[in-house]
């Protein structure tokens, strides 16, 4: 009998010690579900210091910005007003960014004098490494540092390289997405030069 009673006891031991297990389970899962909605609560209060959301899509006007160039200066989205303005979002890493750029550069030297801008962000690399790329390419058009990615998050930067190109009112007028050509250079800017 005592066999018994040390298998009925050793039974329920295993049974409470079961369900103990279990309720422990389920209350460091509810307090990881509540630290998890208590970061991301702080995360969305922290950031409505930051820049604020504007969908950017053609017709919209284009959010301004403000971000180190190479040269330590800052540049000023806004200071471009009343310049046609290509946004060109890059990387040294992205092989159709370095495709597009020879494009990009020649078509601003040759539109340049007539209104027409480009600014290079780059998507957070080191200043040192930007640097070296452009130089050993000789790019002249204004290269910007995105050095968190917060401009490439306002612009709802996806994929690179992205280009977006504003009239001279600084409305969005074409958002386009990988290499961009010469003859789509082209075929977007020009028409807003001769407005």
């Amino acid at each position: 009998m005592s066999k018994t009673y040390s298998v009925a006891r050793r039974r329920q031991q295993k049974a409470k010690q079961e369900k103990q297990r279990k309720q422990l389970m389920i209350g460091g899962g509810l307090l990881a579900i509540v630290l998890l909605g208590f970061l991301l609560w702080s995360s969305m209060q922290s950031s409505g210091n930051q820049l604020a959301p504007v969908l950017i899509e053609p017709g919209n006007p284009a959010p301004n910005f403000e971000l180190m160039t190479l040269n330590g200066e800052t540049a000023v989205l806004d200071e471009h007003a009343g310049d046609v303005v290509l946004i060109n979002f890059w990387a040294t890493w992205c092989p159709p960014c370095k495709a597009e750029m020879p494009d990009i550069n020649a078509f601003y030297q040759a539109n340049h004098d007539k209104g027409f801008t480009v600014l290079g962000v780059n998507a957070q690399e080191d200043q040192s490494t930007v640097s070296k790329f452009i130089e050993a390419n000789g790019f002249t058009f204004p290269i910007l540092l995105d050095s968190v990615g917060d401009v490439a998050r306002q612009f709802q930067v996806n994929s690179y390289p992205t280009t977006i190109i504003m009239d001279r009112e600084g409305t969005i007028q074409t958002i386009h997405n990988g290499l961009i050509t010469a003859e789509q250079l082209e075929a977007a800017v020009t028409p807003l030069l001769e407005n």
